[in-house]
């Protein structure tokens, strides 16, 4: 199997094609003009050396219109101070009392109006990082990974607005040693975005070049510009030392009173080197891995798969895409406390490599099966060792590459070795394919509780997926075999022991001015899931019709039938959907989902009556304070009654005083009733269940890592054993840190 991977990847490379359609890179870059001012970053752009500026102006708008002029005038400035790229942006609105801009925490601010710039400083046209600002000053930053974006990243620049009588002013200074960038001596080309965002009735966004809906390269159409010779990331150092309290008291949900505080107080480390222009080493003492703001809630009832929630801690979300492949392969959440760790990331020429390494006081492990997932934790230490390699080849967004994933610890190892490839055959067209072979050892004890493998024993995986987006059609083919023996712990698969094939297609129609909606769809895709045996676990066909209309609104009506597999009986389930989105009025957006039909009920193995919904309200009041507000429903039924109703809220409330401070409260209840004489086993279920937990924190951040926290947060329960509700924990924290930059 090896051999035909092998042979696969080398006939790739072979008859790659030597160029790509696209739109953009025909003409000669235009230079960014080398001026070493300094900058007032304010919002004003008063200074005289402004006039000198590269001006780009923002002439298409690419979405909902495809390439029709702007309706309003927009113009981007570049200057290269030799240490800094300084952006401004002057954008016009004949209506500037209806500019939406709110003050908000980072990385928030996209419905609001903003401006920006994505910057391909490689001009690979693989990767490459967003810098956006609202008209108040409020920053977002993201890397786009091919077409995926990703606001976990963040870097430390400065940036300024101002709204005028002739619309708004935004300034942005990003400092080269931010920014990875080839390491050659000499003027660079870099690919260039220019956007703006101009949402009223519609979403429109707005850019220096068209964009062929066509070619589905979204970074082979950028535009190129040329300077940046004194631009040098240079032996960038940033060290950042940290300092976390946490006061904790708990006590069972019995007992009358709390146990002594738990008090404790540590001091860490991280330390951020800038080897050089392309090359990047992480490493952390102690650090600080507590969970400062809340995850979003999930509703967990009638599931046998394990959640997934995305990580939050900046050790790990350093340029986390480079380690990103076909498979899930890397997952950092499962390292739950290391005492430290090292990680080093970069590229050089068609190379990208990433690497880390964590020491972790606990190991968590995901234990999948076909047709459900367990959590255990192991009570030793364990290694976390992670690579990955990755080369382009051909003229655009073609890559193959490598990654190995190590954990081991006491009686316990799993290692997982790698290879993929994604390559562009045309504009449209992608394939992917991958190969993961692992080996796994567990503990005897673990094995004998939760009937694993024992002894050592191995697996293999191996997907294969096609992709074909053009402007109206659509259609995507998929396979991925995962052996019973497959095990990817440093990643997150939930399930193995599966053969999984999807095929799939629609067509898009795009409206123009003269139609008072601006895209139709339609899209159906079947799938079939069996086990290495041969039995059908799942086989559903499913289609949809979707609408974007008015008031920036999302309709979309679907329907499905589904085989699924379930207690040795195959089980037939129907439903129907509704899906609606709307922004009415600037700072309130809100949506509800609704699915109505059958589903297993996986405690008593047969077939009920689904009901499911949820609704968001986000809404914003003044310019400081905003509400954020979702509730999700689920229930299943029979004839004789309700088997268990589930409501769960997540509330967030938030007043930011300016750019750097806020105070944010997040409340998440989830209450389940069950019929329990509906149950074939009712002592294993509560017929009532509560769980309320609270989170009030104030945050002052300088930048992304110069920052202070102070929070307070209790959870509590309440059931059929407990008479009244009570708290079983109370915490209170306390976090600052400080980034001493080179």
């Amino acid at each position: 199997m090896l051999k035909i991977w092998g042979l696969l990847l080398i006939s790739l490379v072979i008859f790659t094609p030597k160029t790509l359609a696209q739109s953009n890179d025909t003409a000669e870059p235009k230079q960014v003009p080398l001026h070493s001012p300094t900058f007032k970053i304010d919002g004003i752009m008063d200074e005289p050396q402004w006039q000198q500026a590269l001006t780009i102006p923002l002439l298409y708008e690419t979405s909902p219109a495809e390439n029709t002029p702007a309706q309003v005038k927009t113009e981007a400035y570049f200057i290269d101070t030799g240490k800094t790229l300084v952006i401004g942006f002057k954008a016009e609105d004949p209506e500037p009392e209806k500019i939406r801009a709110f003050l908000r925490d980072r990385d928030s601010a996209y419905d609001d109006d903003f401006v920006g710039v994505l910057l391909d400083t490689y001009n690979d046209e693989r990767r490459a990082l967003e810098f956006f600002v609202n008209p108040l000053g409020v920053q977002m930053d993201l890397i786009q990974s091919g077409n995926n974006e990703d606001d976990s990243w963040d870097a430390i620049w400065d940036s300024a607005g101002q709204i005028t009588d002739f619309g708004y002013v935004v300034e942005m200074e990003i400092p080269y040693n931010e920014l990875q960038m080839p390491g050659s001596v000499g003027e660079k080309t870099w690919g260039l975005f220019a956007f703006r965002i101009h949402p009223r009735d519609d979403r429109r966004l707005y850019r220096n070049v068209i964009i062929d809906r066509s070619n589905d390269c979204f970074l082979c159409q950028t535009e190129k510009i040329k300077g940046f010779a004194n631009a040098d990331r240079g032996r960038d150092l940033e060290i950042t030392p940290t300092i976390t309290g946490l006061s904790t008291k708990t006590r069972e949900p019995e007992d009358p009173d709390y146990g002594p505080s738990d008090n404790n107080f540590e001091a860490g480390l991280d330390v951020n080197w800038g080897i050089n222009s392309n090359l990047t080493l992480n490493a952390t003492i102690n650090p600080d891995f507590s969970q400062v703001e809340a995850d979003s809630a999930q509703l967990n009832v009638n599931q046998n798969f394990a959640l997934f929630f995305p990580e939050r801690r900046s050790f790990f979300l350093e340029s986390s895409d480079y380690f990103d492949s076909n498979m899930n392969l890397v997952y950092t959440r499962n390292i739950a406390d290391p005492d430290y760790g090292v990680r080093l990331v970069g590229k050089y020429d068609k190379n990208a490599y990433g690497f880390y390494y964590a020491n972790d006081t606990t190991t968590n492990l995901l234990l999948p099966g076909a047709l459900g997932s367990d959590f255990t934790t192991i009570e030793t230490d364990s290694n976390n060792l992670v690579g990955r390699y990755r080369r382009d080849f051909g003229e655009h967004a073609s890559t193959f590459g490598g990654t190995i994933t190590s954990r081991e610890g006491g009686d316990y190892s799993n290692t997982v070795i790698s290879a993929d490839v994604n390559y562009r055959l045309t504009p449209k067209d992608l394939f992917r394919i991958q190969f993961a072979s692992s080996e796994t050892e567990y503990p005897e004890e673990l094995s004998e509780e939760f009937e694993q493998p024992t002894d050592q024993f191995s697996g293999q995986s191996y997907l294969a997926r096609y992709n074909h987006n053009g402007r109206n059609w659509r259609f995507n083919a998929f396979h991925q075999n995962k052996d019973d023996g497959f095990r990817a712990d440093s990643g997150f698969i939930s399930q193995v022991g599966t053969k999984k094939s999807v095929i799939g297609g629609g067509y898009a129609w795009i409206g123009t001015e003269d139609n008072w909606w601006n895209r139709m769809d339609i899209y159906s895709d079947w799938d079939i899931t069996h086990d290495q045996q041969g039995t059908v676990l799942e086989k559903e066909f499913e289609g949809s019709f979707g609408l974007n209309g008015p008031l920036q609104s999302f309709y979309r009506i679907g329907t499905g039938v589904r085989d699924r597999f379930w207690d040795d009986q195959l089980f037939r389930e129907n439903y129907r959907f509704f899906d609606f989105d709307i922004t009415p009025l600037a700072g309130l957006e809100t949506g509800i989902f609704i699915e109505k039909g059958h589903q297993v009920d996986l405690s008593n193995s047969r077939l009920a009556d689904l009901q499911r919904f949820s609704v968001y309200a986000n809404a914003n009041i003044g310019k400081h304070f905003s509400v954020r507000v979702n509730h999700r429903y689920r229930n299943l039924s029979l004839p004789q009654g309700n088997i268990f109703t589930a409501n769960q809220t997540d509330l967030r409330l938030s007043y930011q005083f300016n750019i750097k401070q806020r105070l944010r409260l997040a409340v998440i209840q989830t209450d389940v009733n069950r019929d329990i004489s509906l149950y074939n086993e009712p002592d294993d279920f509560n017929s009532n269940s509560e769980n309320l937990s609270t989170q009030l924190v104030y945050s002052y951040k300088v930048n992304p890592r110069t920052l202070m926290f102070v929070g307070y947060s209790d959870a509590g329960t309440q059931s059929d054993d407990i008479e009244s509700f009570v708290t079983t924990d109370k915490n209170l924290f306390v976090k600052f840190s400080y980034a001493f930059k080179r």
